[in-house]
């Protein structure tokens, strides 16, 4: 029987796919006044040829729970506090954490599933459930699919979803993206399927039918539904007749229980300015509630940006003969420079706790403690959402729901899309020329805020064409010349994305399965108990 919690507000999931077909997810699920109940779960069912194990939970504080090797459920909420751990039954199996106190929570549970994808002898891909009937249905949701190493995009890569109303897309960044635009319902769900080109996979396990067949029964399955999520791609044909309008279109309903309609695209005017005085926080939680995530390692290379113009740091190629270290990339902490208490605080101690004797932070060492940093980078997110969202209410763009949920002002809905223009702004800048002239002085949070978009490089390049005068001038403010300024951002990306933890697995584990006629795996329920 589900338990009690006012609401769900969102769940956001981040997929890693590893080339032998496993996956580590990560899912952030926020919950709303829980006040009742021992524990929540997740269901993952239809699990044939896979394993699933590694669990891991952490709450909104960064506190880590103790992973048990079984699950008791008959046991009390004090004696759940602060555990968690994998449930094996009949179906699959069932992701377990205590509940620990009641009220409002944030849960980050990080598991690894092998053999989600498969080799289906044409394609490789995934047919799978992320989001099943919970105890509450989440007001939003955002899954981001990526690899480690390796871009997606047209060329290699398409995506379907099925069962509520949002949107699929290639993003900018190489990963595949799937968000909801509308609340999900009781019987809402949220099905993925992907396809691959095989040499992504090649150590994935073989399926015994055709990607064909796969999307045939998915198709057919979900045919009857209101959604059916098409991503098409360089003149692929429309596979569905009869597609509602409101289905690509975006709403959002406001603090005052009204809705409104995000323009598209190619409606949103691009605007200069440098949206809410320049706060990071308040432009991430922003995009959060447009449902347009924002990764942990770009929101930290946004500030490593910031910081090296500000002098806190400096990221260099160095070496360190003393333990025979060839050159590479590493944060260059100041003694003398330190920001202010608050989250950039916050970010700078956690990434200070494992500086070397001369104050550096290597790249390899980074990659060393990527888990554990991964958690606490994750953990901070959080705290810098809970920062932006005051500062959004504090400006009057956000208010709180009488469930207290925070939502767009009318006025912050404005400010919202004045925002995706600026982001628009910045991915078009080079054509700003007939237009206007790109001020200079607000080049910094420029840069800054297109690290967080991950389009730096290109927008650096975009001021070098523009204005190579000024250009030399502005690679001065952080220690560079016009010729490394981009490999500046090149090093930051290559740092920040250090930080993301990879799986490595021995072998594929398991037998080589099936699919069972093309039915989804995941699934199963969940949510509070």
């Amino acid at each position: 029987m589900f338990a009690k919690e006012d609401a769900i507000p969102s769940i956001n999931l981040e997929v890693i796919l590893q080339s032998d077909g496993s996956a580590v997810i990560t899912e952030i699920w926020d919950v709303r006044g829980v006040s009742s109940g021992t524990e929540y779960y997740k269901a993952l069912n239809n699990m044939d040829g896979m394993n699933v194990h590694s669990l891991a939970v952490w709450d909104e504080s960064g506190t880590q729970y103790k992973t048990l090797d079984g699950w008791k459920t008959k046991l009390s909420r004090e004696e759940k506090s602060g555990t968690c751990g994998i449930l094996k039954t009949s179906d699959g199996y069932e992701l377990c954490w205590g509940i620990g106190s009641y009220g409002n929570h944030q849960y980050t549970i990080q598991y690894t599933v092998e053999g989600l994808v498969k080799d289906y002898g044409d394609y490789a891909g995934f047919y799978h459930q992320f989001i099943s009937e919970l105890s509450n249905a989440p007001e939003s949701a955002y899954i981001k699919i990526r690899m480690a190493d390796t871009s997606l995009t047209a060329n290699n890569a398409r995506i379907w979803a099925y069962g509520f109303t949002g949107e699929a897309e290639i993003g900018s960044d190489g990963s595949l993206n799937v968000f909801s635009s509308e609340a999900l319902g009781g019987g809402d769900y949220v099905n993925v399927l992907c396809r691959f080109d095989r040499s992504l996979f090649p150590l994935a396990s073989a399926a015994d039918m055709s990607f064909e067949k796969l999307q045939e029964s998915a198709e057919n399955k979900n045919s009857d539904t209101a959604l059916y999520i098409v991503l098409a791609v360089l003149g692929a044909v429309i596979v569905m007749t009869v597609i509602p309008v409101v289905f690509f279109s975006s709403r959002y309903k406001l603090a005052d229980g009204t809705a409104v309609r995000l323009p598209g695209k190619k409606q949103i005017d691009t605007n200069w300015s440098v949206p809410f005085g320049g706060s990071i926080p308040a432009v991430y939680s922003t995009m959060l509630l447009l449902r347009k995530g924002i990764s942990c390692e770009k929101l930290m290379g946004a500030y490593l940006i910031r910081w090296q113009e500000a002098g806190y740091i400096r990221i260099e190629r160095e070496s360190d003969r003393t333990i025979k270290r060839s050159k590479e990339e590493a944060i260059i902490f100041s003694p003398d420079k330190i920001p202010d208490p608050g989250v950039e605080r916050s970010l700078y101690d956690i990434l200070t706790d494992d500086i070397d004797h001369n104050g550096f932070l290597w790249t390899s060492d980074i990659e060393k403690r990527a888990d554990t940093l991964y958690k606490k980078l994750t953990a901070w997110a959080a705290e810098v959402k809970r920062e932006g969202e005051k500062v959004l209410i504090r400006s009057g763009a956000a208010a709180t729901n009488i469930k207290g949920t925070v939502r767009f002002t009318v006025s912050g809905f404005e400010q919202a899309v004045k925002l995706l223009g600026f982001r628009k702004y910045l991915m078009e800048l080079r054509m700003q020329r007939e237009d206007r002239p790109v001020p200079g002085e607000l080049w910094g949070d420029y840069l800054v805020f297109a690290t967080l978009f991950n389009v730096g490089e290109q927008v650096l390049e975009s001021m070098k064409a523009l204005d190579p005068a000024y250009f030399d001038t502005f690679a001065g403010m952080y220690g560079c010349n016009a010729f490394n300024m981009i490999y500046l951002v090149t090093m930051t990306n290559h740092i920040s994305s250090a930080a993301t933890p990879t799986q490595n697995t021995d072998g594929i584990g398991g037998a080589a399965g099936s699919v069972g006629g093309g039915g989804f795996s995941g699934g199963g329920g969940g949510g509070s108990r």
